[in-house]
């Protein structure tokens, strides 16, 4: 396989607001590209540029064949996306590209399309079954793709650093950028905070955790009482499993009764499993 170049693009290619710029320089050069979990929606899933989110377990970089690459650039990436020491480990030849550059890079155009290395193929012969699977009680992945198909053009899925947003950065089939919202790091009501800042501007947000923290609970107390809209879906091994067609009906009627609606779904979190047998343990976050 000829790698060639590879991007790994990290949160900070949005938070610089250079996406455009990545994007058209992929386009010119087809230049395969990885993102973290902070920048998932660079590209459509099908754009064949797009290499697959990387660094949420522990052998993403192995899967994802970086050794393999003539160089790695790692454009906007946080050390806790991409930890570097990891990758001088492998022994891939990496390099850090200031965002600031993107437009000024000179790449090599690509012949004929990347192949995609390992790991695209690996989760998506876990996740794709997982999408179609109708057993109760719901695994993550169906939870993920589902509210991922009913969530409005304009709104987004957001979690905290738990296994709720190992989930999302794993299995949320993003339309676009923004349509899901992960922190880099262990960031207190960073999900609830993101809701709460949307809901005041019309526009709608779901949370998704596995439970509710002090921190998050004050947010909520917070959009009560100034009357703002938000939801929030805990799941849990315990709460009662809903089919796909009710739990989308339960967020329908949430959202439109609107102010602060926490809602229970119960998901068989043993899943994770299914994907540390492919990739290896979950890496981020101490999960």
């Amino acid at each position: 396989m000829e790698l060639g170049t590879i991007i790994i693009a990290g949160g900070g290619v949005v938070r610089d607001g250079v996406v455009h710029e990545l994007r058209e320089l992929v386009d010119k050069t087809q230049t395969g590209v990885f993102n973290s979990w902070a920048a998932k929606g660079l590209f459509q899933w099908d754009n064949p540029a797009h290499l697959g989110t990387i660094g949420l377990q522990r052998d993403d970089l192995v899967l994802g064949q970086l050794v393999d690459a003539d160089e790695v650039l790692m454009l906007g990436v946080d050390d806790a996306e991409i930890p570097r020491t990891l990758l001088t480990e492998l022994g891939v030849n990496w390099r850090n590209t200031p965002t600031s550059d993107v437009s000024a890079l000179q790449l090599r155009v690509r012949d004929d399309v990347i192949e995609r290395p390992a790991l695209y193929g690996a989760l998506a012969a876990v996740c794709q079954p997982m999408y179609a699977d109708d057993s109760l009680p719901m695994n993550p992945g169906r939870a993920a793709a589902d509210l991922a198909a009913w969530l409005p053009d304009n709104a987004f899925a957001t979690a905290d650093a738990n296994i709720c947003g190992f989930w999302l950065g794993r299995t949320f089939p993003t339309r676009h950028l923004g349509s899901v919202l992960l922190p880099t790091k262990i960031t207190p009501g960073f999900a609830v905070t993101a809701a709460l800042t949307a809901g005041r501007i019309g526009q709608t947000a779901v949370v998704v955790t596995d439970h509710i923290d002090d921190v998050t609970e004050s947010v909520l107390e917070r959009a009560r009482s100034i009357g703002s809209s938000l939801v929030v879906e805990v799941w849990s091994q315990d709460a009662q499993p809903l089919s796909s067609d009710k739990r989308i009906m339960q967020l329908e009627a949430a959202v439109h009764a609107g102010g602060v609606a926490t809602l229970t779904l119960g998901i068989d979190l043993s899943r994770r499993k299914d994907l540390e047998e492919v990739a290896g343990p979950i890496c981020v976050w101490g999960l």
